[in-house]
């Protein structure tokens, strides 16, 4: 792949994702990091996110979830195609099927524009999504249509795991995309036999699972709650700097 990948336009990518691009200072990026927002939340809001991180040599792309959430949930977006609710508890079924999104993300926005058309090595392509948005995430390096690509970067997941219905790599065949889950310490990660956490874990060979002191899996806050996300970032995104803009990289 090119160590000069071109620039995404909102328009390479699927209508329904409403990208918002942001790119470094420089202008030029080696990693691109697609941002996933939660359940109900939007992607405007969620681009400040990104915004405010202000990765070095990153560019940034915030996707919206394509299925508007129905009435009298909304307004507010998901990436379930079908979301469910929990008939004992009442609550939204983390479990409901994502995988229309899932293959929208691997397929339409990695294998065939980030990486086709606009020539990002796939392990500079990382995701990094919070609550439904992170069960999105840690999926997609699943999907078929990535089977032939050498691993991603990396996923960070907030709060997400695989639904049930995503099929999991055999032991014998783990993804080796690097990934980090962050919860609280009331998540059902946070048990100590945890079957989300073990069910990544069958599915990929290297998994970090970080729990914050904060119960609740809501978004990172403050310095400690970011730094756990920014130590596994710092030892897989790529940089250039000082590297001359002629330079050809041997592979």
């Amino acid at each position: 792949m090119s160590s000069n990948p071109s620039i995404p336009l909102a328009s390479d990518f699927p209508a329904s994702l409403e990208p918002i691009i942001h790119l470094p200072a420089n202008n030029r990026s080696t990693n691109v990091v697609l941002f996933l927002p939660g359940l109900g939340d939007t992607v405007a809001n969620f681009s400040s996110f990104a915004r405010a991180l202000n990765l070095p040599d990153v560019l940034t792309i915030t996707l919206k979830p394509p299925f508007p959430l129905p009435f009298p949930l909304g307004p507010g977006d998901q990436w379930s195609e079908d979301l469910q609710v929990d008939a004992s508890t009442g609550a939204l079924d983390p479990d409901s099927p994502l995988t229309r999104a899932i293959g929208l993300v691997a397929k339409d926005v990695i294998a065939n524009v980030l990486v086709g058309k606009l020539k990002y090595r796939p392990d500079h392509v990382h995701l990094i999504g919070f609550g439904q948005g992170g069960s999105v995430a840690v999926s997609v390096p699943l999907h078929s249509s990535l089977a032939s690509l050498p691993p991603l970067g990396s996923v960070i997941s907030i709060g997400g795991v695989p639904p049930i219905t995503t099929s999991l790599a055999s032991s014998t065949s783990r993804n080796r995309t690097p990934v980090l889950l962050l919860s609280g310490s009331k998540s059902p990660l946070a048990s100590a036999d945890s079957s989300p956490l073990k069910r990544v874990k069958l599915a990929y060979n290297f998994v970090t699972y970080h729990q914050w002191k904060k119960t609740d899996d809501s978004m990172p806050k403050n310095r400690d709650e970011v730094l756990p996300m920014m130590q596994f970032w710092a030892r897989r995104l790529k940089s250039r700097r000082g590297v001359p803009d002629d330079a050809v990289e041997i592979s």
